[in-house]
């Protein structure tokens, strides 16, 4: 398993059983197996052939009578009550709310959802703040060169977020990873990148991008260590 599955791994505690949602090969069911989960494991995904790849894994490893697999879109055929932990990893941000937003069933303190944005985790952040969801614990992981944001996430409450914590994530909740500076320099220089582009298009009708991206930047820059 790659780094970034190894660290979803981690957040996984034993329960009544978990889903892995879009789980290609299925090395994460397999990887929980392997290690001592005791609870029900699924995997699912809306295409035959990974479906098929994370069979294979399976039997490989003598896990075939383990895991349960399911041929659905996102969330649609869960077994609600054999659950207690959604995770979904490997996709986009705006790809996981609309997963979600078609399963409003999760949207109860019982499920603890692990979510791993590829790109737009800032879409995720605010789909979740905005539909009572509370980001618990969010995490960082770099696999390949390149820095993985992972986050646990339950409903029940209410989280505030600001617009630079929309890309980052809170201070409090990731700021003692080793990892946080250098997340937080790649956001700090997506920003000045975007906003020197748009100050060479001197155009007025950007005016009101030019704020946002500021007062984004400078949020972020409130959260360098």
């Amino acid at each position: 398993m790659n780094k970034r599955l190894e660290k979803i791994s981690e957040y996984i505690e034993n329960g009544i059983g978990f889903i892995d949602v879009g789980t290609d090969h299925g090395y994460l069911p397999a990887h929980m197996a392997l290690n001592g989960y005791s609870g029900n494991i699924f995997a699912a995904d809306l295409r035959e052939g990974p479906l098929s790849s994370a069979k294979n894994t399976a039997e490989h490893f003598g896990l075939s009578d383990r895991i349960k697999f399911i041929l659905c879109d996102g969330l649609e055929l869960c077994p609600q009550d054999e659950i207690d932990t959604i995770v979904i990893a490997g996709m986009g941000g705006d790809n996981i709310c609309g997963i979600l937003d078609r399963a409003e069933w999760c949207m109860d303190s019982r499920y603890k959802l692990i979510l791993q944005p590829m790109k737009k985790a800032e879409i995720l952040r605010y789909w979740l703040s905005n539909n009572g969801f509370v980001i618990e614990t969010e995490d960082l992981v770099r696999d390949n060169g390149v820095i993985y944001q992972v986050m646990c996430a339950r409903f029940g409450g209410s989280q505030k977020l600001n617009d630079g914590e929309l890309y980052m994530g809170k201070y409090e909740l990731i700021h003692d990873t080793p990892l946080f500076d250098d997340m937080l320099n790649v956001q700090i220089n997506r920003f000045e990148k975007t906003l020197e582009g748009l100050h060479k298009t001197g155009l007025q009708q950007y005016k009101a991008k030019v704020s946002l991206c500021s007062e984004i930047l400078s949020q972020l820059k409130e959260m360098k260590t």
